[in-house]
């Protein structure tokens, strides 16, 4: 383990540096991005927008320009943080709210009109959680969901796995787990979003967040490891370091497509920007 996230540590790190900056999507704070799904020839994203007319839901194209989508029901969803593409499906999505209410709904290919089916608030959670992070595994046993509170300098973070029955409408708490990350230290936030890879690793990205103007960092983690049958096992706490720090970006939205890691960021006023490491595994 050790030496995986050594090796880890030297890629990410080599490829960083050699890199020109960051991709601005958008100057708007508006359009900053807190959740990331692959999609067609793109990428569905979230808003974490709260008043009426405020952009929800957008689709990125692979020139990084964005087209926002209408979303089909006239109560808007109120601080989305996160969205996932569903296990064995194209088009199908689910999307969380800060809160823990869950959205799944479809979008179609060819027009884009977003059809929602089911909402449901997940289980687990208390009034003093705020939730950033979610993803999607696709088990032997079934469809797991794994989410966390961002936590604070004084709120150590909640990770969450759940087992989700789509056939019965329900949901059930598998295990609770708490994360502290050593990095950032200050204004920190544990779980900015959450992500796994096709060897069932899951990622996080720790927060600094200060303010609407910064100055932001974010350091990009492996906390543990989801098997077969969808147990988490979370890394030893000394394990836990960061595989890559990132300063001025909030990274609040992560996902892998292939062997990349695609990072997009909150960045509040400064709204949204991107990065992709290649060969992050």
């Amino acid at each position: 383990m050790e030496l995986m996230k050594y090796l880890l540590l030297i890629i990410l790190t080599s490829f960083l540096s050699g890199q020109s900056d960051w991709i601005q999507i958008h100057g708007s704070r508006q359009f900053s991005i807190s959740g990331v799904a692959r999609f067609e020839n793109g990428y569905i994203v979230v808003h974490d927008n709260k008043k009426k007319k405020q952009p929800r839901l957008s689709f990125l194209e692979r020139s990084y320009k964005l087209r926002k989508l209408i979303w089909p029901e006239p109560n808007l969803p109120y601080d989305l943080e996160a969205v996932h593409l569903m296990p064995g499906f194209s088009n199908k999505f689910i999307a969380m709210e800060s809160t823990g209410k869950a959205y799944i709904f479809l979008v179609d290919p060819f027009d884009f009109r977003v059809e929602l089916l089911n909402t449901f608030t997940l289980p687990g959670i208390t009034s003093k959680m705020n939730l950033e992070g979610f993803a999607v595994y696709q088990s032997a046993q079934g469809i797991i969901f794994i989410y966390g509170d961002r936590g604070s300098e004084k709120r150590k973070s909640t990770l969450i796995t759940s087992f989700y029955s789509a056939e019965k409408n329900k949901i059930n708490v598998i295990e609770k787990f708490i994360i502290d990350l050593p990095v950032p230290k200050k204004a920190k936030r544990n779980i900015g979003d959450l992500a796994i890879d096709r060897n069932g690793a899951v990622w996080t990205a720790a927060t600094s967040d200060p303010g609407n103007n910064g100055p932001f960092k974010s350091a990009i983690y492996q906390i543990g490891q989801l098997n077969n049958v969808g147990t988490f096992n979370y890394n030893h706490p000394t394990l836990l370091k960061p595989l890559l720090i990132v300063d001025n970006q909030k990274v609040e939205a992560m996902t892998f497509e292939n062997n990349e890691l695609i990072l997009m960021t909150d960045n509040e006023n400064f709204g949204s920007s991107l990065f992709i490491i290649k060969e992050a595994f």
